[in-house]
């Protein structure tokens, strides 16, 4: 019994040791995440043109447009690049969470994009803007370029 007592609190050692290990193990953010932005969007934003296709939705309008996340350069859970669409192309930044799978990205314009790293190794993002008269919200699910 008291052998017990002082093997717990080693195993439990150990276990918080792994944990942590695998809590700071860094996904590799870079390289060009490409797909399908299906949104519903107010107004006009940068991503979505008037000449966008779209769909009428109670004064909204539901578009599909392709777009490129491309990730320049990372330093731990931190890294940087652009967001592009047939229409623009702008910078990002972003974070990765310390489970390795949940990532926040903001671009430069102020839209917020959540996102979840997924064990096939696509990224499932959803971005939200609402500033000056343009509302967007969007789901994505991307693939990384090989």
């Amino acid at each position: 019994m008291r052998r017990a007592f002082l093997l717990l609190p080693l195993g439990l050692s150990l276990l918080c040791a792994s944990g942590i290990a695998s809590a700071q193990s860094t996904v590799d953010m870079k390289g060009s995440w490409t797909g399908t932005s299906k949104s519903i969007v107010n107004g006009l934003p940068a991503h979505h043109p008037a000449d966008t296709p779209t769909e009428s939705a109670g004064g909204n309008r539901l578009t599909e447009i392709k777009i490129t996340v491309k990730i320049d350069g990372q330093d731990d859970r931190r890294f940087w690049g652009t967001l592009g669409s047939a229409a623009k192309v702008e910078p990002i930044i972003g974070v990765i969470a310390p489970d390795g799978k949940r990532v926040r990205m903001v671009m430069q314009g102020g839209g917020v994009i959540e996102g979840t790293l997924l064990d096939d190794g696509s990224l499932e993002l959803f971005y939200t803007e609402s500033k000056a008269g343009v509302s967007v919200a969007a789901t994505n699910l991307l693939t990384r370029q090989k």
